[in-house]
């Protein structure tokens, strides 16, 4: 009888094992709907302090005239213009890896305008560093283009 129980064991233990996740895999999955200052280190200005192009900026940045241009990880990555919230909700969507700063995001204006957008743009700019810093996100305003 023991000796028909082990192979019956032994498969359960295998089916169990290859079923379940290794716990650093579940900390890696949990990470993805924690807020980004439980899951990004805290900023570090002497790894950007000495970035003077936006095209050299490697953490996320965010740009705009009548919207948000929220780019996850450079200046070569094109996102949709959004919302100031909308686009501190997509901030929340990169991966830690996109963040070697630290938790600092770059905002600019964009220099191109239209006659009247200089409200909106300044009413944007102001909502989104507003929403950025509640969620613990340090503000890097850097000069329009």
């Amino acid at each position: 009888m023991a000796r028909s129980l082990l192979p019956a064991f032994l498969c359960a233990a295998i089916a169990f094992v290859s079923c379940s996740q290794p716990m650093s895999m579940q900390r890696v999955a949990d990470t993805g709907t924690s807020p980004l200052k439980n899951r990004i280190p805290p900023p570090d200005p002497n790894k950007y302090r000495s970035v003077k192009d936006a095209r050299d900026w490697q953490n996320p940045q965010s740009h705009g005239a009548s919207g948000i241009n929220a780019r996850p990880i450079s200046a070569t990555t094109e996102a949709p213009a959004m919302s100031p919230g909308d686009a501190v909700a997509y901030l929340e969507k990169p991966p830690s890896i996109a963040w070697p700063y630290g938790l600092v995001v770059a905002v600019q204006e964009n220099g191109v305008r239209a006659p009247g957008d200089d409200a909106r743009i300044k009413r944007n700019r102001e909502e989104l560093v507003r929403l950025l810093e509640k969620s613990g996100v340090k503000v890097d305003l850097w000069p329009s283009a």
